[in-house]
């Protein structure tokens, strides 16, 4: 990897530096130690270095792109994301957004985040490419439906004892996006895709799931769904391998 890949949950930094293997991570305590704890990791790896930065457990919406062709989409981004995720999007959340071209539809995905990251990252790192856990796994699994076709549902799940980030696809066509914050069980993520596909009009039996993060949040899946893990590494290596595709 020739990119550093952040992500940030509001507690914990965790970061994948360059040609590493190995993700490290740092619970900063108080805000105004973020920038401090970046301009170390500038240090380390250079002011020119490429990097991604996303961040963990944070809503998440898709407009279809024809939808914000028009002079001021942002605003209506903006609204539409506030509206569909209410009080979890508070006043002190800056809204980014990404366009996904290789979907169907093409989609903006609106993620809101930490204003106190947003401005110590773009001082620190003003090169950074903004991502989303949301569009890695939208592109894992456009990635294995081209490369292994199915007629389901694929879901691409990223789980770890913070919660979960899961996408679904049918063929080319998005059909979910979801997030469970930390404390879901395993079954409570299950649930989720069994209810998902079964409101989506998928066939359960029919579904596939490939899943990365920890082992004993999957216990159980395999009652329901085919289920293969993405990668062979445990923890969070494979979701920052992801990350840094979007680059």
């Amino acid at each position: 990897m020739d990119s550093l890949a952040l992500l940030w949950d509001g507690v914990w930094l965790r970061w994948l530096a360059p040609s590493s293997s190995e993700v490290a991570q740092r619970e900063i305590s108080r805000k105004d130690m973020v920038p401090e704890v970046l301009r170390a990791l500038r240090n380390q790896v250079g002011s020119g270095t490429q990097v991604v930065a996303a961040e963990w457990g944070v809503p998440c919406t898709l407009t279809p792109e024809a939808l914000t062709q028009e002079v001021g989409h942002e605003e209506v981004l903006v609204q539409a994301h506030r509206l569909h995720h209410g009080l979890a999007v508070s006043d002190d959340h800056i809204v980014h957004h990404m366009l996904m071209e290789d979907i169907d539809p093409a989609c903006r995905i609106s993620v809101s985040g930490s204003a106190d990251w947003a401005q110590a990252l773009n001082a620190i790192f003003p090169q950074a490419q903004r991502v989303s856990v949301a569009q890695a796994l939208m592109q894992d699994a456009l990635h294995w439906n081209r490369t292994t076709p199915h007629q389901g549902w694929s879901l691409r799940v990223d789980v770890q004892e913070q919660g979960a980030h899961m996408v679904a696809f049918q063929g080319e066509q998005i059909q979910w996006v979801h997030h469970l914050p930390q404390g879901a069980a395993s079954d409570d993520v299950l649930y989720a895709m069994v209810n998902a596909c079964h409101r989506g009009g998928g066939e359960v039996k029919d579904a596939r799931i490939r899943w990365s993060g920890d082992a004993k949040w999957t216990e159980g899946w395999s009652r329901f769904f085919d289920v293969e893990r993405q990668g062979s590494a445990e923890g969070w290596l494979t979701l920052f391998e992801s990350l840094s595709s979007c680059a």
